[in-house]
């Protein structure tokens, strides 16, 4: 099986190859040079649940950077 990459450096995994791994439009890959290989591998999001003391150490730390926070001037964006 052999594929053309286009003018946008773009390539089609072929419904085949897609189904057999599980992908579908907005599937997510990590891509890796390997050997002098492309290395597609599927990931799998998941959602993150927090834990009531995860929350917590958030909460500090939202508090903290809050604290230290400086004002957006447009001093500050020109000094950026």
């Amino acid at each position: 099986m052999t594929i053309t990459m286009s003018a946008k450096n773009q390539v089609t995994i072929p419904t085949k190859i897609a189904k057999a791994i599980g992908a579908r439009k907005g599937s997510i890959f990590s891509v890796r040079l390997k050997g002098g290989k492309i290395e597609l591998v599927p990931l799998e999001v998941v959602e993150k649940v927090f834990t009531e003391e995860e929350y917590k150490k958030m909460d500090v730390l939202c508090k903290k950077e809050r604290k230290d926070a400086k004002p957006v001037t447009d001093e500050f964006i020109d000094s950026l």
